[in-house]
């Protein structure tokens, strides 16, 4: 349900869709999320949230049910002991009644083992989902029968580091939700104000054109970064704090983006950080709008020809990823931008283009090659097992 969270929001579109075609579906999850602004599509139900912690809320999502049981923070890592006790024994007590023939999760941490762990010991197949560059080690996925990510560069990043190979199946996303009903055409678009995005990159760019090019709208959807505080920031580092840009519009975070779509006639998407895939890239696509992304991750695959790729000096790609770019070496991305609104058989060349990678991404096409994928730890048929048969880890107490 974390609107923040590109694995979530992969996940939830996924689960919709296979409960749409017949699948039996029990989702067990927590009141964690990677920042306060992802609880948008639970905040008419927090207050109930926040009056049942340790208990279990039922949540009508569509045609989906979410079995949450909301703990006193929403960071990950101030989960108390207590509150990871009871969610264990709750997913345990879930495998008991719900008998199901697939487990599917995301996340390295602790009581992710645990979750795992415990699959395996019941010999219910395990599948989990990696979706970042993040993940040093390999104890998280000792008990995983499967693993998938959402880009073949993931894929192989992690088969040269870590020495396991993930097996990419691109992100799901409805074209439903996404394709705006009409397009104007008009804005610049750059999600997430975050440094890690690309921010401090995209402030600039705007700064450029303030004055030489009025008529171009950069339109800035916020969700975990916050516009105001970078861009105060930003422009002080550049030598004249600003406390607001003219060609500048700001839009709230928001589960809604075809009407933010409708208006968008590029997207602006120059992460600094590991992308493994680019969920904003892929709907632009969808929407047959032109994108210009970093060559980091699974961007170029995304876009494929729908849009150009651009590069940065190696240091803006060190953490914090506030280093400032100088404005001559952004110089042949305003360019390009200026053409795409000056030279209107150029853009719609990349606009065709676009709308034809788009088609890689349909959930879809993403569920086809998830079921290929699943279906031979489906053909074990766990569910049927009995529950009081010898478990794979016998108890070294005798018990």
């Amino acid at each position: 349900m974390d609107t923040a969270s590109g694995a979530s929001i992969a996940v939830r579109e996924l689960l919709s869709y296979l409960t749409a075609i017949g699948w039996e579906i029990s989702i067990f999850g927590s009141t964690i999320f990677d920042v306060e602004s992802g609880i948008l599509r639970l905040r008419q139900f927090w207050p109930v949230l926040t009056d049942n912690i340790g208990k279990i809320v039922h949540i009508n999502d569509g045609n989906l049910i979410h079995h949450l049981m909301p703990v006193k923070s929403i960071d990950r890592f101030a989960m108390t002991a207590e509150e990871q006790y009871a969610f264990f024994t709750k997913y345990t007590d879930l495998l008991d009644t719900f008998k199901p023939d697939l487990v599917f999760s995301y996340g390295g941490h602790g009581l992710d083992y645990l979750i795992a762990n415990e699959a395996a010991d019941r010999e219910i197949p395990m599948i989990s989902l990696l979706v970042n560059g993040n993940y040093q080690a390999t104890r998280w996925c000792r008990d995983v029968d499967l693993i998938l990510t959402d880009s073949k560069a993931t894929a192989a990043m992690y088969l040269e580091k870590q020495g396991f190979s993930p097996i990419p199946i691109a992100t799901p996303i409805n074209p439903n939700a996404v394709i705006a009903d009409e397009h104007s055409r008009k804005n610049v678009l750059f999600v997430n104000p975050s440094y890690a995005k690309g921010v401090a990159i995209a402030i600039t760019l705007a700064l450029m054109l303030e004055k030489k090019r009025p008529d171009i709208v950069f339109e800035i959807v916020e969700s975990r970064g916050n516009w105001k505080d970078v861009l105060s920031t930003v422009t002080k580092a550049l030598g004249e704090e600003r406390k607001n840009l003219s060609n500048v519009v700001v839009t709230p975070h928001t589960t809604n983006m075809k009407p933010i779509y409708g208006r968008a006639r590029l997207l602006l998407a120059p992460s600094l950080w590991y992308e493994s895939f680019g969920r904003v890239a892929a709907e632009a696509m969808m929407n047959g709008i032109p994108a210009l992304v970093t060559k980091r991750g699974g961007l170029p695959e995304v876009i494929g020809d729908g849009g150009v790729l651009i590069e940065f000096p190696k240091e803006c790609f060190d953490p914090p990823y506030t280093r400032i770019v100088r404005p001559e070496v952004l110089a042949p991305i305003t360019d390009f931008i200026e053409r795409c609104y000056d030279d209107e058989p150029f853009y719609q060349s990349y606009c065709q283009k676009a709308l034809a990678q788009g088609q890689k991404t349909t959930t879809q096409a993403v569920v086809q090659r998830f079921l290929a994928c699943v279906q031979p730890l489906l053909d074990k048929r766990a569910g049927d097992r009995a529950l009081d048969a010898p478990r794979h880890f016998p108890n070294k107490q005798g018990l």
